[in-house]
Parts: structure tokens; C-alpha cells; sequence
């Protein structure tokens, strides 16, 4: 991302323009560009090559289909940061390529598209999709699990199809072989990178290669257009529980333990903890997080301003109050599944001396806590923040009063010994050809952040470097802005959902790591009876990536759609 672009305040003040355009029911305003019977015309946005090669093909290719089939479209490349913008904060858009970063449970389905979220900011239904039926799912799956109702909610899913998703990406990173860690050891979430920095026997730090320089910068948690920051600052900020690496269980990681009582979950968290300051962790900081990631303005704004990136997680979340030092009572929505409800702790706990001082408005629907570059990060993690260099590193170092010095727990062990070690350094790599010369040369050990599809292969070719993968942990999707016609049709969101050969794609755009899908479903989700490569849309018009146009143009004549002498499509 190229930090130049675009202030982060800018960013998220645009969420104050948003508001002003919302209205009706849903919080959805919808307008007609077009009259009946003028030629339907597209702009393609994706992120350019720089920032993802594979975004960048999936949306010329879109777009050379769209043509060929009469539309008048035409692909506009946009800097990541522009992008979000536009998309995630104004909803100024007709279609965009990107990534979800953020699909770690099928309850992220429930932000992503239930209505009430439309006038909300990031990925809080950026698409404007306002559908009884799905609502109607997406409770049920929050009160039933996702075991009984997903099924349910990707048939609304499909009958509606807001967005589309082309494939799900592996998880690629790359290291030295000398390195000496296991082979399914990777980096692609905060416990993976621990286990590699308990793995390695180093004495100095382990040099890690990062592809996005804004954790360089910025170390805000609570930012929420960075999608870059997980891996590194979930080790500087404890969750009360982390995902376990079967995907299928939490780890108790600050809570020592929790239970259910009725629709509240009772927590009691490990005993002294500290925070990288030295002020300890109590339940009043907890209920303070629960509060505050909920609404960041603390009451001080005519409406709340909730941090977006955890937005569908505090919406579990009803109040919260220290009972003692160390318990903690939060209220959840009533019925909420114990399995989905449980995901609130894993929510970072933050300082309360730290945050309750920035809750002040510096625009409309934007307070200081968002904005806030949070250059000296304090949490409780088991890395504390050392230094940084803007553009070139961050130093991370371990925390030796953690609770994992002295846990007595052999689910923890195996990253215990990142204590013992000197921590990680951070150096920002601009390009996969180089991070695989830094690799091969001992300038890094291994990579975290996801390594450019386009040069995965070299690394396999250097001399003393190893590729790994990790299963897919997000999906390559195109949003449609159902605000806009000829996109408020569900019958052309149909047929344009059809428009991506997906096989093709993840062969050719990720080089075959990839699964081809057009499921919002990652395959971690391993839920019964939902097959993540079951299709639901219907076929490509075509083969092996080539556009059988005529098909396509049966596809839109049947949904309603005209064609002039000319060949162009019109309404």
C-alpha cells in the first residue's frame, strides 16, 4: 500500500459523507443511473498489480468479458487504501475485486449481509443488500449454529448473490531452510507465527519478511482499513481465547476459563496478568474493550461509532461488567449459539489507561481512537514493541513477565519458548523477487505476510529456501453495489456471477494455490452437509477461460436484458 496515497484520517473521515447519502429502511438509498432502455455500462475497480497481481487479472478479465458481451465497462485500477475507500466507507462503486480478510467463522457471513449493517462502514455490507430472506437465515444461523442454518443461508446467498467469490487463496509464505522448523509450521495467523518463533533456535532475532510496510507505521488495532497488521500485532494484544490450530476449539489464552449462564458468558481471567506498561489486566479493562470496540466514542457521539473490523463480533455483545478483579460478565443477544457466541473472546483487551481518552469526535462518525497511529503500542501479549523504522522495520521483543513464562498447561508449551528467544524483526520486502533474494542471502528467514502468487515459484527455485502453504484463510470476491442499476437487478448479478471461469482462474491467476469456488465458505469451516466446492451460480459460458459470448448474451436475454444492432446490452 503506498502510505503517500491517502492520510489515515481522510480515510476514515469519509464515513461521515456516507451517512448523509443513506436513507429508507435498511439505511439504503438506491439510485437509478440509468433509463429504461439505455446501454448498460460498468466500472471495474481492483487494486493494481502492485498490490495484487491476482485482483488486478480477475478485474481485467471481468472486464474484457463484460465487453464482449455489449456492456460498456471499463477497469479502473485504485490503490489499495482508494479502494477500501471508495468500496468499504463511501459505497461509491459499481463492481470491485478484492480480498475478505476476515472470514474466520461462518457468523462473518452475518455483518457481510444482513441489512441493518448497510449504512455501516468496512466490510458491514458494503453492498447495500437489503433481502427479508436472508436476514430471516442469518439470525437463525446466529441462534441454530451453523451446523443447521448455513445451508439456508447461502440458498438466500445465491438467489440474491450480493457478491461473488472467484476462489480461495492458500496461505503462502517462504523460508530459510536452515531455519529449522517443521513442515506444516507457517506464519498465517498470530499462533502460527509464535509456534515458528518457539521452533527456531536462534540468538538473535528472526528476520521476517513483510510485503505491506503500514505495520511500519501504524500500529492501531483498532484501524480498520488495514488488513496487513493481524499477525504481528495479535502478538503485542491478548485475546481472552485464541483460535487453537485445529481451527475446531478456542485456546484459552488471557481467560483462564469461561461459562455460560443463560445469555451471558462468565469469564475469569489468569491471574497476573500485566500489561507491557506494568499496570495489571483486570476484568474492568475487559468490560472497557467489550464497551469500547462496541462504540468508540463511549456515548459522546449522537449514534455509536463502532471499531469496524471487529464490528461483527461486539454485535454479540449487549453490555459488560467487571464483577470482580478477575470475572467479567458479558451479555450476549438473545439465543445466540454458545459456539458463535464464544467468538466475542477473541477480541483484543486493550489498556483502558491507554483508549478512554481518545473517544473524542475528530469528524463526523470518526473519533480520535480510529485515526490514532498508536506509534507506542501497549498491550499484553506475549511480544512487546520495541522500535520501528517507517518504510523499512519493526522490531518486536518478547515479553518476559507473560503468562506463558509460567503456565502450567500443555496446550501452551509449545510456544512457550518464544520467551526465550530475542523476538522478531519485521523488514519490509517490496516485492517477492525480493524477498526471495533476501532469503536466499540470509537477510530474512521467513516470511509473514501472504507472498505474491507471481514469484511463489522462484522461492521453490532458490537455493536453501523452502515454500510452505497453509489452507486458505480468505477469498478473492467481486462486490456488486446493489445500490446502482443495472447492479439492484438480482437477475444481472446472476448472470455476471457466471462471467468467471473459476477453475481456470485458480489455476492461471493463483498458479493452482487456490480452490475454485463460488461459495462464501472457506473449507476450515468444516461445517456438515456444506460443501465449499459445491457451485452454486450455475456454469461459465465457455471453456478453459475462454467467454462463449453468444451464451453470455442467451444469459442476459433470458434475464430480461436487449441488445441493439450494434451488439450492445441495454435494459
Amino acid at each position: 500500500m503506498n502510505s503517500t496515497l491517502l492520510s489515515r484520517r481522510s480515510f476514515l473521515a469519509a464515513a461521515s459523507a456516507t451517512a448523509a447519502t443513506l436513507a429508507g429502511c435498511s439505511g439504503t438509498q438506491y439510485r437509478d443511473r440509468y433509463s429504461p432502455g439505455e446501454r448498460v455500462s460498468l466500472t471495474v475497480n481492483a487494486p493494481p498489480a502492485d498490490d495484487d497481481r491476482a485482483a488486478t487479472t480477475v478485474g481485467r478479465r471481468l472486464t474484457d468479458r463484460l465487453n464482449a458481451v455489449g456492456v460498456d465497462a471499463s477497469f479502473e485500477p485504485k490503490a489499495q487504501s482508494q479502494l477500501f475507500l471508495d468500496a468499504l466507507i463511501n459505497h461509491d462503486f459499481d463492481v470491485f475485486v478484492g480480498r475478505h480478510p476476515h472470514l474466520s467463522h461462518p457468523d462473518t457471513l452475518y455483518p457481510l449481509l444482513h441489512s441493518t449493517f448497510a449504512p455501516e462502514s468496512g466490510w458491514q455490507n458494503p453492498f447495500g443488500i437489503a433481502s427479508p430472506k436472508l436476514d430471516e437465515t442469518l439470525a437463525a444461523m446466529r441462534t441454530d449454529g451453523p451446523a443447521d442454518a448455513l445451508g439456508d443461508v447461502l440458498e438466500a446467498y445465491a438467489e440474491r448473490v450480493p457478491f461473488t467469490v472467484v476462489a480461495a487463496p492458500e496461505f503462502l509464505t517462504a523460508r530459510r531452510t536452515d531455519l529449522g522448523v517443521g513442515a506444516g509450521t507457517t506464519t498465517e495467523r498470530p499462533l502460527s507465527l509464535l509456534g515458528q518463533l518457539a521452533a527456531v533456535d536462534l540468538d538473535r532475532p528472526l528476520r521476517a519478511g513483510i510485503f505491506s510496510a503500514e505495520v511500519t507505521e501504524n500500529r492501531n488495532p483498532v484501524a480498520g482499513e488495514f488488513r496487513w497488521n493481524r499477525q504481528l500485532l495479535g502478538l503485542l494484544y491478548d485475546p481472552l481465547a485464541r483460535p487453537a490450530r485445529d481451527g475446531d476449539s478456542l485456546l484459552p489464552w488471557a481467560a483462564a476459563s469461561w461459562a455460560f449462564d443463560g445469555d451471558d458468558l462468565l469469564v475469569t481471567l489468569r491471574a497476573d496478568q500485566r500489561f507491557h506498561d506494568g499496570t495489571p489486566v483486570t476484568a474492568a479493562d475487559v468490560a472497557f474493550t467489550m464497551a469500547f470496540l462496541s462504540d468508540t466514542s463511549m456515548g459522546a457521539a449522537p449514534s455509536p461509532v463502532p471499531a469496524t473490523r471487529y464490528r461483527g463480533r461486539t454485535s454479540l455483545v449487549t453490555s459488560a461488567s467487571a464483577v470482580d478483579r478477575r470475572t467479567v460478565r458479558l451479555s450476549l443477544t438473545e439465543d445466540a449459539h454458545e459456539r458463535t457466541a464464544e467468538r466475542v473472546l477473541t477480541l483484543p483487551v486493550l489498556p483502558a489507561t491507554e483508549w478512554r481518552d481518545r473517544t473524542d469526535l475528530v469528524d463526523d462518525r470518526v473519533t480520535h481512537a480510529l485515526v490514532w497511529e498508536n506509534r507506542q503500542p501497549v498491550g499484553s501479549g506475549p511480544l512487546a514493541f520495541e522500535s520501528a523504522t517507517e518504510r523499512e522495520s519493526v522490531t518486536l521483543t518478547p515479553y518476559e513477565d507473560h503468562f506463558l513464562a509460567t503456565a502450567d498447561d500443555p496446550d501452551l508449551e509449545p510456544y512457550a519458548a518464544a520467551l526465550d528467544g530475542e523476538g522478531v524483526v519485521a523488514r519490509y520486502a517490496p516485492s517477492g523477487e525480493d524477498a526471495v533474494a533476501a532469503l536466499a542471502d540470509g537477510r530474512l528467514d521467513t516470511t509473514v505476510h501472504q507472498f505474491p502468487v507471481n514469484a511463489f515459484d522462484r522461492a521453490g527455485e532458490a537455493a536453501g529456501v523452502e515454500p510452505a502453504t497453509a489452507p486458505p484463510s480468505e477469498l478473492c470476491v467481486v462486490g456488486y453495489n446493489v445500490r446502482r442499476a443495472p447492479l439492484s437487478d438480482f437477475r444481472f448479478r446472476q448472470v455476471l456471477a457466471r462471467l468467471h471461469d473459476r477453475e481456470h482462474a485458480a489455476a492461471s491467476v493463483f498458479a493452482g494455490y487456490a480452490a475454485a469456488s463460488d461459495a462464501p465458505v472457506l473449507p476450515g469451516w468444516d461445517v456438515d452437509g456444506v460443501d465449499p466446492n459445491e457451485r452454486l451460480l450455475g456454469p461459465f459460458p465457455g471453456s478453459d477461460g475462454d467467454l462463449d459470448a453468444e451464451r453470455a448474451r442467451e444469459l442476459f436475454r433470458d434475464a430480461g436484458y436487449t441488445y441493439d444492432d450494434g451488439g450492445n446490452l441495454h435494459r
